[in-house]
């Protein structure tokens, strides 16, 4: 998270590092290089590995977890199997993406102490990822059903003739709706909890300015103990959010093959 002096709205935008390159840019690049990283390590591992023990074994529940309790669950084992490599990299990238937004990284631009805030609490990345989401639910269907049936889908069958083109633009803008929904609603709960700790370090910052340095003690204790409990609360968080956004993904492709949607 940004942690700078001036307005609190400050500490939760992006700021650049070299030339048009990012924050959110870096942290990005990172997680994806971590992801590349563990899971090549863990598939050279796991055909091997005589017993399943410490990140492997997380590893191993984590994708068999997505599998079973998300994809499968809403998909079934053969459909599912045609999307579990893409909805895998979804969880993890964003469960990564959310997690990075927790560690202490610092730069000081412009005179300032600065710090990370999650890239998956930017809009333009969120929206980025509810495209993708957009475009492979679209592509699902029409696999599933061929492009002009899939599209004929979109209108119930019975509807006049004068209301087609309406339903049409309807049902049209109910996909758009929901790609929508998907962006908005990560970038808003992880937007949410670095605005909070970005005002409990802004606090114990701010206890500097007391008069008397017995003042600051209590507040400083205080506002630890709540940052401790909140930065835990926000783990959790990540973890949720990559859920959300994973299962509601597999939910709008399972809407999108299925013979009447």
């Amino acid at each position: 998270m940004i942690i700078a002096e001036g307005n609190i709205t400050d500490e939760l935008l992006d700021f650049r590092l070299l030339g048009s390159f990012t924050a959110h840019m870096l942290l990005l690049l990172l997680a994806s290089l971590l992801m590349i990283g563990i899971f090549t390590w863990a598939a050279r591992k796991l055909p091997t590995a005589p017993k399943r023990t410490g990140l492997l074994a997380l590893v191993e529940y984590g994708l068999v977890w997505v599998r079973d309790e998300v994809v499968y669950a809403w998909l079934g084992p053969e459909e599912g199997r045609r999307y579990l490599p893409f909805m895998w990299t979804l969880f993890f990238f964003v469960l990564f993406s959310n997690l990075f937004g927790l560690l202490p990284f610092t730069f000081v631009p412009h005179g300032r102490s600065d710090a990370f805030s999650a890239a998956t609490g930017n809009l333009a990345v969120t929206g980025g990822l509810a495209f993708i989401v957009f475009v492979v639910v679209l592509m699902a269907g029409m696999r599933k059903h061929g492009v002009g049936g899939y599209w004929g889908t979109l209108v119930p069958a019975g509807v006049p003739t004068l209301l087609v083109p309406i339903i049409f633009v309807l049902e049209f803008v109910g996909l758009l709706t929901r790609a929508f929904a998907l962006a908005i609603r990560l970038f808003a709960n992880m937007l949410a909890g670095h605005a909070l700790l970005g005002i409990l370090f802004g606090f114990v910052i701010g206890i500097e300015y007391f008069a008397h340095p017995v003042q600051g003690i209590l507040p400083t204790l205080g506002s630890s103990v709540f940052i401790i409990c909140i930065m835990l609360f926000e783990v959790l968080i990540a973890l949720i959010q990559a859920y959300i956004f994973t299962i509601l993904s597999v939910i709008f492709v399972s809407i999108s093959v299925a013979e009447a949607h």
